[in-house]
């Protein structure tokens, strides 16, 4: 202690630190040296060399998801790779992030914190030195050897090239491996369980009968429902505007009307069944049940007094019915069997229904309704990866 008082403080930090012999590596030490040896003696062709820092990676810090990248690739690269080193988890792992990226277009992935099984601090993420490795040496491996399907799909993965993954996915490439088996009951999961799903519709309302002297009218309206298996149900509005080509009349506090004044709303449930399905296309038969709504009046009234001040000033009158449609859907789906899968359909759809219009206009008929729909299933099958 007197010895240690004699010295200055400078001296003292270099002395102490001359005591520090006993050394221990972290996790986070050795990935950060690892980032560096690993390049370093690939590049050497020192394959034994590395093989015992992966061992040694593996037996120091357990599991890490740069360890099964790494130790995936070098048996690639040295033809000795078999799908049976890839876990399931593994496999999960790379359909998660191929769908994360195909479905919201990130142009990289990182590998996430829960990968690293809670041997990483979260303030000390890997180097960037052995995952810029990693995707280098994926994409000179699919540039240089003659690879298995699987070992394909596995590189472009790794190589940050996930539109060409997803599309092998897709494809026959994979067929009779495992990780197309795992695909299939991801597809399976998403057509057993429930979603919510929603569509935006825009058309045309077609009038039949007597009903057609009031016209075409554009319509448009949203749905959102739940989708099961192959059965949807939705709660739908619709509106109807624009003013009817021809005058009609209709009665109302004992006048009389002329009018070709014209609006109108959809209100009701709607549901769909797939009658089936041919690649990315399928034929659906619809129906509903639904309260159908003509705004037929919107004129000011001339005889009130008192009226402005509350409000008043208008005469409308509405003519209302029960509808009840059926028809037939079709849907495009942009993502196959995926999550937040996007499409785009057609509806054609027959309504019956029963406007009375009494001391006015005959108004008896029905109506043809055609709807284009952009639509999407709001579902997350990250959840199954």
């Amino acid at each position: 202690m007197v010895f240690l008082a004699l010295l200055p403080v400078s001296a003292q930090v270099d002395y102490v630190e001359n005591l520090m012999t006993r050394r221990y590596l972290t996790c986070t030490d050795i990935l950060y040296n690892v980032s560096w040896l690993i390049p370093e003696f690939y590049e050497k062709g020192n394959k034994d060399t590395l093989q015992a820092i992966i061992a040694y990676w593996e037996d120091k810090c357990k599991f890490s998801e740069e360890q099964t990248r790494c130790k995936i690739l070098f048996s690639i690269d040295d033809n000795t790779f078999n799908e049976s080193m890839l876990n399931d988890d593994d496999i999960f792992k790379m359909l998660r992030i191929c769908e994360r990226i195909t479905q919201h277009g990130k142009k990289r992935v990182y590998w996430d914190r829960w990968d690293y099984h809670g041997i990483y601090p979260f303030d000390n993420e890997p180097d960037e030195r052995l995952k810029n490795f990693i995707t280098t040496l994926s994409k000179t491996l699919l540039e240089t050897k003659e690879l298995l399907s699987v070992e394909k799909f596995i590189l472009r993965i790794y190589a940050n090239d996930f539109e060409q993954a997803s599309q092998m996915l897709d494809s026959d490439k994979l067929n009779g491996t495992r990780i197309k088996e795992l695909y299939y009951q991801g597809q399976k999961a998403f057509e057993q369980d429930a979603y919510f799903h929603n569509d935006w519709m825009s058309g045309v309302w077609i009038p039949q009968g007597n009903l057609d002297l009031l016209g075409v009218h554009p319509l448009i309206g949203y749905r959102l429902g739940l989708k099961l298996k192959k059965l949807t149900t939705d709660i739908s509005l619709g509106l109807k505007f624009i003013k009817s080509p021809e005058v009609y009349q209709v009665y109302k506090d004992n006048i009389i009307w002329d009018t070709n004044y014209f609006a109108g709303l959809y209100f009701g449930l709607d549901a769909g069944y797939e009658l089936f399905r041919f690649g990315k296309n399928s034929i659906d038969i619809i129906g509903g049940i639904a309260y159908e709504n003509i705004n037929t009046l919107n004129e000011k009234n001339e005889n009130c007094c008192d009226c402005c001040s509350n409000n008043n000033n208008k005469i409308t009158h509405n003519l209302n019915s029960l509808n009840l449609n059926i028809g037939l859907g079709y849907k495009f789906y942009f993502k196959s069997q995926r999550s937040n899968q996007r499409y785009l359909g057609l509806d054609f759809k027959y309504n019956f229904v029963n406007f009375k219009n009494p001391h006015g206009t005959n108004l008896d008929g029905n109506i043809f309704t055609v709807n284009l729909i952009i639509g999407n299933v709001i579902s997350d099958l990250f959840s199954n990866f």
